[in-house]
């Protein structure tokens, strides 16, 4: 349990980084490696692609990063997103996407 509890972590902090470090190759290793190990995909999607969605958006605010940094860490949180929508779709049949947006019925 512990291990699966420390993959998990270690999965969603390499989803958040990749998208702050705008890298797609990383993001698509994080998804597979997601699938892979059997963990629920839409954790990895809420607490590490979007978290780091929202990390940029701050820098973004704060004047740090540009309009240009947005984009491209949004291509690189789509590449793992879209990754794992099947394997979040599967695991959540009670559930439906619109665009990245998860709903559970």
């Amino acid at each position: 349990m512990d291990d699966e509890k420390s993959t998990k972590i270690e999965l969603i902090n390499k989803a958040k980084n990749s998208v702050i470090n705008f890298s797609d190759a990383e993001a698509t290793n994080v998804a597979m490696e997601t699938i892979r190990s059997g963990i629920d995909p839409v954790d990895v999607i809420e607490e590490g692609f979007i978290e780091g969605m929202k990390t940029v958006g701050d820098g973004f605010e704060e004047g740090k990063l540009s309009l240009m940094d947005i984009l491209t860490a949004s291509k690189t949180m789509n590449k793992g997103i879209s990754l794992l929508k099947p394997a979040a779709i599967s695991a959540h049949e009670d559930s439906c996407f619109f665009g990245n947006l998860m709903l559970s019925l």
